[in-house]
């Protein structure tokens, strides 16, 4: 027999690892955000090694032209910049491509699998509670027709006195 606090313990399980799935998706949209940026990037990068001249945005409609030997400053991690090549950059933003795809993998792996337990919680809980309606409806039917024996009045006597069948 499952009791409320067991159908209550399932309920918090199902809501909690939903959140989780809504947290790991919103985490896969921005990777996939980043992925975009990234890939933007590397392909601006290879126009720039394979020696195509180009523009910078600096903002408000306003472009710098680029020098055809330049060199790129490029974040290598913590806040520390360095200056590579074209090339070099964008071998560099095509291995953290690699890895924003590896974690988006693991995210998804990660969903999936959160996603096929809160579809065993949920039948679970289902299951719980017919269980619980059928066992409350079988406790119901022997309570009522108890009760309508405590209902029924005793007789009396003429006069309000008590008889032997009483």
């Amino acid at each position: 027999m499952v009791d409320s606090s067991e159908i209550q313990k399932i309920a918090r399980l199902v809501d909690m690892n939903r959140q989780r799935l809504e947290e790991i998706n919103q985490q896969i949209e921005r990777i996939e955000a980043v992925q975009l940026e990234h890939d933007d990037t590397r392909r601006a990068l290879k126009s720039l090694s394979d020696g195509l001249n180009g523009h910078i945005p600096l903002g408000a409609g306003v472009m710098v032209p680029i020098p055809k030997s330049s060199t790129t400053i490029v974040d290598l991690g913590s806040g520390v910049f360095g200056e590579r090549s074209p090339e070099n950059a964008e071998q560099l933003v095509s291995k953290r491509l690699e890895d924003l795809t590896e974690l988006k993998s693991q995210f998804e792996a990660e969903a999936a699998m959160l996603t096929h337990r809160i579809e065993e919680l949920a039948t679970a809980f289902e299951t719980a509670a017919q269980q619980m309606t059928q066992s409350q409806e079988v406790e119901e039917t022997p309570v009522e027709k108890s009760e309508e024996k405590a209902t029924r009045r005793r007789r009396r006597g003429v006069g309000g006195e008590l008889t032997l069948d009483d």
